[in-house]
């Protein structure tokens, strides 16, 4: 199994344990549900999203909310989109995010400025980074930290380090010394979301490090955490819109760079 990583793609993701950012092929993806707030931006022309009970809407860069199911289709081959995790940020910063994207002036500026960014860093590329080097420099400004009860924040940290692992709420409310039914509530509460969607998310999210591998997906399914390949594929499908072959073969000539506060041993994953 290997990685296709050889030279400079102009195809590329990074990864910090709290943000995302991709640049590559945009697929035709059904509904998708993301964990995290998804920012969009078509390389060239617009973009249409697509959520139920609303209007569609048409833009040069789009933002949805974690969690709503939504679709989104492009004019344009390639897209750009950000990922930012909601837990990791408070709620006035995430709205303020959606604000400026639905803003006709401000969302302009901002598209024309991740299409900057990106030109540069597929001529250039990038080095180490962390979530805040994200920030300052998809966004022009640091996101205040979501101020997190500290035995949540645990496991949200616990979380980050190994998301493929059978981590069980059980298992969570013995660490931080709470009944199961008070960490639940209690992390409902201060991450705004079920530990059982958060834990799917994580999950899900881990398998981008490993996008570009080739190899069996039924053993990567395995590896990743999943009980069976069947878990797996409905899964991406939920969270990604696209059938595991799908996200896999997209992905080959993708070039994964991982930032500076991700965990060694989750870049490390047998795969």
């Amino acid at each position: 199994m290997r990685r296709c990583t050889s030279g400079r793609s102009d195809r590329f993701m990074l990864i910090s344990s709290e943000r995302v950012f991709y640049a590559g092929l945009h697929g035709k993806p059904s509904v998708r549900t993301l964990g995290a707030l998804a920012i969009c931006v078509p390389v060239h022309g617009t973009a249409r999203l697509e959520i139920a009970g609303q209007a569609p809407r048409i833009g040069e860069i789009l933002a949805v909310p974690a969690y709503l199911p939504h679709t989104i289709t492009s004019e344009s081959r390639e897209i750009l989109g950000l990922l930012i995790e909601p837990e990791s940020v408070c709620d006035q910063d995430l709205l303020e995010i959606i604000r400026q994207c639905n803003d006709p002036v401000a969302a302009g500026q901002l598209a024309a400025r991740f299409r900057e960014i990106y030109a540069t860093m597929a001529l250039g590329g990038t080095s180490g980074f962390t979530s805040a080097d994200f920030d300052q420099i998809f966004l022009n400004r640091r996101l205040k930290p979501r101020d997190l009860d500290t035995r949540i924040s645990t496991v949200v940290s616990r979380f980050q380090a190994k998301p493929s692992s059978s981590i069980s709420g059980e298992d969570c409310a013995g660490d931080v010394k709470l009944s199961l039914s008070r960490f639940l509530h209690l992390f409902k509460d201060e991450t705004g979301m079920n530990f059982k969607t958060f834990r799917a998310w994580k999950r899900g999210r881990n398998i981008l490090h490993h996008v570009n591998v080739e190899r069996n997906l039924a053993h990567f399914a395995l590896d990743a955490g999943y009980p069976d390949s069947t878990h797996f594929s409905h899964s991406l499908r939920r969270i990604y819109g696209l059938k595991p072959s799908a996200l896999f073969s997209g992905s080959r000539r993708l070039q994964i760079i991982n930032g500076r506060d991700v965990a060694n041993d989750l870049i490390g994953m047998q795969v």
